[in-house]
C-alpha cells in the first residue's frame, strides 16, 4: 500500500465513522480493528486499481448491493 491514501480513501477516512479513523495512517488500516473500515481503505486503493472518485463511487454502490442481498437473506 502506498504511503500516502488517495482521494478517495481520503474521503473514507473523513466521513467512515464520523472521522472516528481521520488520523489512521496507510500502514496502520489492517490495524483499527474495523473490518468493513479496512475493506473500504484497500478496495478504494490504487493498488486495487482505484484511480479516481468516480470509480470509488462505483466499487461502493458494488459493496452496498451486495450487503442488500445478504440483508435480505437474514429477514
Amino acid at each position: 500500500m502506498s504511503n500516502k491514501f488517495n482521494q478517495p480513501q481520503r474521503i473514507v477516512a473523513n466521513v467512515y465513522a464520523d472521522g472516528e479513523f481521520d488520523h489512521v495512517q496507510p500502514d496502520e488500516i489492517h490495524d483499527v480493528g474495523d473490518t468493513l473500515f479496512t475493506f473500504l481503505m484497500v478496495e478504494l486503493s490504487e493498488n486495487e486499481g482505484c484511480e479516481d472518485v468516480v470509480e470509488a463511487r462505483r466499487r461502493v454502490d458494488v459493496a452496498i448491493g451486495e450487503l442488500a442481498a445478504v440483508r435480505e437473506m437474514l429477514r
